[in-house]
């Protein structure tokens, strides 16, 4: 395996993150206007689905592709496909499984409801988890893409954990903050925004750091082996 670094900066995986916050409204920009021309303007269809899918998994292909150089990770295109599969699978999928009629919406839904409809503890019960699991379901991916399947179940663990940790912190501070979240869209979307966005840098600073010890201790039997020999010889 070449392990030469391709990154000049690796030690700032963060900055990668700032792909997710800038990639997926550009492609949306661009994707949506032609999904409407071809006359899909309903997003749970088949079709929509499909492009919604294509346009996650854009967007994270570059974002993965970013982490990787960050970490200090020789150019991998699988680490890069399996980033965005499995971020483009979790937004999806979720998406699906949270409303399809099936046994799961209705088990949601009696978990959502048993908060007694208070706006900001049903609000946080039902997206809390959805980001923790899309972040964790995109760690798992690239640990997958790194064909490790160690690495791919901390990451999963970490990505859980911090998405679901982020959202909870946000949503809490805005209503120390004096915002009523759940009241309507004026608080719930700039909720979820930010949330996002902290889970996008959050997150791209701990898979990075995870990817970099990965690269080290797998450059390590290599570089040992290389220093014996120059004893040897």
């Amino acid at each position: 395996m070449n392990t030469t670094p391709t990154s000049t900066n690796p030690g700032h995986p963060f900055v990668a993150g700032f792909w997710l916050i800038i990639a997926i409204p550009v492609f949306a920009f661009i994707v949506l206007p032609i999904m409407m021309s071809l006359g899909v303007d309903d997003l749970y269809t088949p079709p929509g689905l499909f492009i919604m899918f294509i346009m996650h998994f854009g967007a994270v292909y570059l974002w993965a592709r970013s982490l990787g150089m960050r970490s200090g990770l020789p150019h991998d295109r699988m680490l890069n496909i399996f980033g965005g599969l499995g971020f483009a699978l979790g937004v999806v999928g979720l998406l699906i499984l949270y409303t399809a009629d099936s046994p799961l919406e209705n088990a949601i839904n009696r978990w959502v409801e048993s908060f007694n409809g208070v706006g900001n503890l049903e609000f946080g019960a039902l997206f809390a988890p959805w980001n923790g699991l899309v972040c964790g379901v995109s760690g798992f991916a690239l640990g997958l893409g790194m064909k490790n399947i160690k690495l791919a179940l901390k990451l999963l663990a970490l990505g859980f954990i911090s998405g679901l940790g982020l959202y909870l912190a946000i949503m809490f501070s805005m209503e120390l903050l004096g915002f009523k979240v759940g009241s309507g869209p004026p608080v719930m979307l700039p909720t979820t925004f930010l949330s996002m966005w902290s889970a996008a840098l959050v997150g791209s600073a701990i898979f990075g750091k995870m990817l970099a010890k990965f690269r080290t201790q797998s450059e390590r039997p290599a570089d040992s082996l290389i220093d014996e020999r120059s004893q040897q010889s």
